[in-house]
């Protein structure tokens, strides 16, 4: 058995798809999925009461032996709002400090992500306006839909069944995005299965991120579009 612990936006944008994939090569191995967050999943490798568990790395001791790491793709940081909404504007990004005034719509603490958020909220010289906190994404994706405030996701969490629209948000010009990696505990020394688990899975990460993406500009998706008879006539082909 190989217990392997996650966030539910990552088991959800990621192992959904790549479980099977394991499966396929090594079917004699029983995977025990753990749902938490990053501290949470932390304590359950200082336990054993997990194999390998995925969290952002910031301030977990690396350096000092304890944790093995396989980094994995960035993941970035993305604000969601109902598309008939003005508050994102159309540029398919938006500033950290222009979410001032914004009703914000974000995960609990207990989350990197939201930790990666409140300092760059700290940076940008503001404390953002919080209608709603929750351990669920869907939770504040299903309220930014209903036109409840903007939620701050990561592109990690699948979207494409709510009809929003999404932007990247940049703190001076740069997109703010977070590490992923998957940890284990080095005084417990992984099974062979373990390691291929670890490898596969971030190429798999690879293959698919980012799994959303911000939303199209209505300008460029028709820019390029031919007009007139030649659209007509290509139209008829």
């Amino acid at each position: 058995m190989l217990k392997v612990a996650a966030t539910p936006l990552h088991i959800e944008g990621v192992f959904s798809q790549f479980l099977h994939r394991y499966a396929e090569r090594y079917p004699n191995v029983q995977v025990k999925v753990l749902e938490g967050s990053g501290l949470e999943i932390l304590a359950m490798l200082e336990r054993g009461d997990i194999h390998l568990g995925q969290m952002l790395p910031y301030g977990v001791p690396l350096d000092d032996g304890q944790f093995g790491s396989q980094p994995l793709e960035h993941s970035e940081l993305l604000a969601a709002c109902h598309p008939s909404s003005m508050m994102l504007g159309s540029r398919g990004t938006i500033d950290v400090g222009q979410l001032a005034p914004y009703p914000l719509l974000l995960l609990d603490s207990g989350y990197g992500l939201r930790r990666a958020f409140d300092a760059a909220c700290r940076l940008a010289g503001f404390r953002p306006n919080i209608r709603l906190e929750s351990r669920s994404p869907h939770t504040l994706l299903a309220l930014a839909e209903a036109l409840h405030g903007v939620a701050i996701i990561a592109s990690t969490f699948r979207a494409h069944r709510y009809n929003l629209k999404i932007v990247r948000i940049v703190y001076r010009g740069r997109p703010l995005r977070e590490p992923l990696a998957v940890l284990w505990d080095k005084r417990r020394p992984l099974p062979r299965y373990a390691t291929a688990f670890c490898q596969m899975w971030a190429e798999h990460v690879r293959a698919v991120f980012p799994i959303t993406r911000p939303t199209e500009p209505m300008g460029r998706a028709t820019r390029n579009q031919p007009k007139g008879r030649r659209a007509r006539e290509e139209r008829g082909r």
